[in-house]
């Protein structure tokens, strides 16, 4: 199997890592506690095989029903769960975007057509997008804010994607995994959750991952208020899928709003500070992004260069609908965005600058 996603620290060692888009803060301190005295409970119990706790905690914070949520081992699991239990001969995707879309319906069997988006416009889906949806596929994948452009498509959009799914009998998976980083006014505005029973075929993902930067615990989740697709998911998932550990930094992630306010402040300042640095002569094209990372063109072999300075970025080549020289980089401490951007000057022999507070 080809590896087709970043945070390859293994094969690709480096000092720091720019390649994945997590929480530059790390865990909430009261996640890592939980965790701990999570790990001393699962060598003597199993883990509640409902996570029922995690579901009403997730349930409260989103404003839904505890049955409507669906708890995965990371989104990933979800994404292959869901396509498994649907089994679609065809799935539709846009390009680019998230690959494990396609990865997912690969693994049912599934063909896949693909949507590509257009350069010229910033690789936004627009309303061309909507007459593309005629009930041959299955299910359709979104992604929003897009991964790996950063882009947001506009709320209306989504409703008439929703609206075209319900007419066609399709499936609409939407991906909201990097939403809350947008903050809680621009989130609420963009968020699919609160219309899942207007919209009966939308499922929504989310995921601890990024937003609570806890990657290797794995913990992700699926919402729906259509209780045959919650019910089906469930009889594909393995029991105790969620360890301890995971559940119990969930729960106590979702109580820690100083957090999550500390986050948006932060990510702001911090990709303003990476636009100017990137826009001062680092890069061909800087695409606009809402989200905890920044896409844009460069010279090709800019991931090779920078790897030899101990940096990981992200090369998007094997992206569909995209070539060599397209790259994303994660947000991080200003500590390592200095270091980033001296590293990168210094591996095209521009060593004029400060060098600040570099790794």
């Amino acid at each position: 199997m080809v590896y087709m996603h970043g945070g390859d620290i293994y094969r690709n060692p480096a000092e720091l890592d720019f390649s994945v888009n997590i929480n530059p803060l790390g865990m909430p301190f009261q996640s890592v506690e939980a965790a701990k005295k999570g790990v001393l409970l699962s060598a003597a119990h199993y883990p509640d095989c409902y996570s029922e706790e995690l579901c009403r905690a997730l349930a409260g914070f989103h404003g839904v029903e505890a049955r409507q949520v669906i708890p995965g081992n990371g989104a990933a699991e979800l994404l292959f769960a869901l396509c498994q239990f649907l089994r679609p001969q065809k799935g539709l995707v846009l390009a680019p975007s998230f690959q494990g879309y396609e990865e997912a319906l690969k693994g049912a069997g599934a063909k896949i057509r693909a949507w590509e988006l257009e350069e010229a416009g910033g690789f936004a889906v627009t309303e061309n997008f909507i007459g593309s949806i005629r009930g041959e596929e299955g299910i359709l994948f979104c992604c929003n804010p897009n991964n790996p452009t950063g882009n947001l498509t506009e709320k209306r959009i989504l409703y008439q994607i929703a609206e075209r799914c319900e007419e066609t009998d399709t499936w609409f998976c939407l991906d909201e995994c990097f939403l809350p980083f947008l903050g809680p006014d621009k989130e609420g505005k963009f968020t699919m959750i609160q219309d899942l029973k207007r919209f009966p075929h939308l499922i929504v993902l989310r995921a601890f991952t990024k937003i609570y930067a806890m990657p290797g615990l794995r913990l992700g989740y699926a919402c729906s208020a259509n209780s045959w697709i919650t019910e089906g998911l469930r009889g594909v998932l393995q029991p105790w899928n969620i360890s301890i550990p995971a559940q119990m930094a969930g729960i106590a992630a979702l109580k820690d709003r100083k957090y999550l306010e500390k986050t948006f402040q932060m990510i702001a300042e911090e990709k303003k500070y990476l636009e100017e640095s990137l826009l001062d002569g680092l890069v061909i094209k800087l695409y606009p992004s809402v989200a905890n990372y920044l896409f844009f063109e460069a010279q090709i072999g800019l991931k090779e260069k920078l790897l030899e300075k101990g940096v990981l970025i992200r090369s998007c080549g094997d992206f569909r609908n995209l070539s060599e020289g397209y790259f994303r980089i994660a947000v991080k401490t200003h500590r390592e965005n200095k270091a980033l951007i001296y590293r990168w000057r210094e591996s095209y022999g521009k060593t004029n600058y400060d060098t600040g507070d570099n790794v």
